[in-house]
C-alpha cells in the first residue's frame, strides 16, 4: 500500500516506523529539513520536504495513488486542509489529527464534513482513555480491548506467589483443561520480548501480555499475583488536556487531587472541575507532593508535556509509597529505560494510542490493533475471508511463521474460545493473534481472500 504521512512528530514518526516494518510504500512529508533527513536516515521510508497544504508537495509524494494520507501534524488546520486536498487529488482514504475541542465538537461539524476525513484522531483523548482503562483494571499495566470488548489483552508483571511460576506454558494449558480462557501472547525478560511456545517456563518478574475473556480479567490478574487494590485516592500531575480529562472522569468514583503549574490554568480548572481538588504548584516539588499526601495515594498519574518531570515525579511517588500504582506519560522513548529502573508501573505514549487507530483504519480487514511502547510485538484482529486458505482449516495445519501466535477466535454469533491446535476456523470468524509486523503479510495471505 502507498501511505503518505504528513508530519514527522512523535505520532508520524511512530507510524512511519510501524508501516515501514510491514514493507508498505511510505512517504513522509515534513517541513523541517533537519527532521526529514533524520527520519530518512533512520527508517526505510521516503521523505518529502514541504507542507501538506501545498498541492505541489502532495504531488511529489504521489498523492494520486495514495491508499491512505494521515495528517498528524500539531496544527489542526494543516491536517484538515491536507485531508481535503488529498481527497480532491485522488487519495482513497484520509486520517486527520484534531486536538481543538471546538473543531471536534458540534461547532466544527460542518467543517469536518467539508474535510471528508475517514477517521479523526486526538492523541490526548486517546491517551486519557488508555489511562482510565488502566485505573479501572487494577494490577494491569496495559489494557487493550479486542473483538468489540469481549476479549482483552492485559499486560502485567508475574508476582512471586503466582501458581504459574516454575511451570511451562504447556503445563499451564494442560492444568486449565477445557476451561482454558486465557493465553500468554508475549513474555518480556530484561530487554528481550518473545512470542512464547509451550516449553517456556514462567518466572517471577516476567512481564507478560495475556489474552483473556473480558469477564475473567480480574481472575487472571489474581492468578498472576498481579491484582492491585481498590482505588480510593488519585493524584494527577499536570492539568493539560490529558490530565484534566482523567481527573474529571475519576472524580466521580475517587478523591482526586490535580496539580497544575500554571496559575491561570489552575484557577480555571478549579472553577470547572468542582469535584477535584486543584493545587497550584510544580510536580517536581517534592515538598508539595508530600504535603498533598502522595504517601497515602493509591494511584499517581504524571501527564504533563515534560517527560523528565513525569518520570521524576513518579519515581518520587514510588520511593514514598511503593504500593501506589504509578503512570508516566512519555512523548519520546529516551526515558523509557528509567521507567522500569525506577519501578514505575506503566508508561503510556500518545504515539501508540493514536497509531493503533490509524493502523486499524489503514488495514481495512483488521477489526482491532494494539501496539506497545517497548516492543515490536503487536496484537491484531483479522476476519477470515470466504475461500481463503484459513477458511475451513484446522489450526495445526496452517503454515504460519513462528513470529505469529494465534490467540482466540470470535464466531459470528459472538461466542469466543482460545485457539488450540485442533480448532477449526471458518469464514466470518474473527481471529485475534500476536505477531511481529514483518509477518503480517503472511497472515493476510492465509486469512484474506
Amino acid at each position: 500500500m502507498h501511505v503518505i504521512i504528513v508530519g514527522a512528530g512523535e505520532v508520524g514518526w511512530y507510524l512511519a516506523q510501524r508501516l515501514g516494518a510491514e514493507n508498505h510504500d511510505v512517504v513522509v512529508i515534513e517541513q523541517d529539513e533537519v527532521i526529514a533527513r533524520a527520519l530518512g536516515d533512520e527508517l526505510d521510508v521516503q521523505t518529502v520536504v514541504g507542507s501538506g497544504t501545498h498541492p505541489s508537495t502532495l504531488r511529489a509524494a504521489r498523492v494520486e495513488r495514495a491508499d491512505l494520507v494521515a495528517g498528524v501534524t500539531q496544527d489542526d488546520e494543516v491536517n484538515m486542509i491536507c485531508s481535503a486536498l488529498s481527497k480532491q487529488m485522488g487519495a482513497k482514504r484520509t486520517v486527520v489529527r484534531l486536538q481543538t475541542d471546538e473543531l471536534r465538537g458540534p461547532e466544527g461539524a460542518e467543517l469536518r464534513k467539508l474535510v471528508d476525513a475517514d477517521l479523526i484522531i486526538d492523541p490526548d483523548a486517546d491517551t486519557a482513555e488508555e489511562i482510565l482503562r488502566l485505573v479501572s483494571v487494577s494490577g494491569a499495566d496495559e489494557v487493550y480491548p479486542m473483538a468489540g470488548g469481549s476479549l482483552v489483552v492485559l499486560g502485567a508483571v508475574v508476582g512471586p506467589e503466582s501458581r504459574f511460576v516454575g511451570r511451562t506454558l504447556a503445563e499451564v494449558g494442560s492444568s486449565e483443561g477445557a476451561e482454558w480462557t486465557f493465553l500468554f501472547g508475549s513474555v518480556t525478560r530484561g530487554n528481550d520480548t518473545i512470542i512464547p511456545r509451550g516449553d517456556l517456563q514462567v518466572a517471577a518478574g516476567d512481564h507478560v501480555r495475556v489474552l483473556c475473556t473480558a469477564s475473567r480479567q480480574r481472575e487472571v490478574l489474581q492468578t498472576l499475583d498481579a491484582m492491585g487494590k481498590r482505588v480510593r485516592r488519585v493524584m494527577v500531575l499536570g492539568g493539560g488536556s490529558v490530565g484534566s480529562r482523567v481527573a474529571e472522569h475519576l472524580s466521580h468514583s475517587a478523591d482526586v487531587v490535580l496539580v497544575e503549574r500554571d496559575s491561570e490554568r489552575a484557577m480555571d480548572l478549579a472553577e470547572r472541575l468542582r469535584r477535584v481538588t486543584v493545587v497550584h504548584g510544580d510536580i517536581t516539588d517534592t515538598n508539595l507532593l508530600t504535603e498533598e499526601s502522595v504517601a497515602t495515594t493509591d494511584v499517581v498519574i504524571a501527564a504533563t508535556g515534560e517527560d523528565t518531570a513525569n518520570v521524576l515525579a513518579c519515581a518520587f511517588a514510588v520511593a514514598e509509597n511503593p504500593d501506589a500504582f504509578t503512570v508516566a506519560v512519555l512523548h519520546r522513548l529516551a526515558l523509557l529505560p528509567l521507567v522500569r529502573q525506577f519501578g514505575i508501573d506503566a508508561a503510556l505514549s500518545p504515539r501508540t494510542a493514536s497509531a493503533n487507530a490509524v493502523l486499524q483504519e489503514m488495514r481495512g480487514g483488521t477489526a482491532s490493533v494494539a501496539t506497545f511502547l517497548d516492543s515490536d510485538v503487536e496484537v491484531d484482529e483479522f476476519v477470515i475471508e470466504p475461500g481463503s486458505p484459513g477458511d475451513g482449516a484446522v489450526v495445526s495445519d496452517l503454515h504460519l511463521p513462528r513470529s505469529v501466535l494465534l490467540g482466540a477466535i470470535v464466531r459470528p454469533d459472538g461466542s469466543n474460545e482460545i485457539v488450540r491446535g485442533h480448532t477449526r476456523l471458518r469464514a466470518g470468524d474473527s481471529i485475534v493473534l500476536f505477531a511481529r509486523p514483518s509477518a503480517l503479510n503472511d497472515v493476510r495471505k492465509v486469512f484474506g481472500s
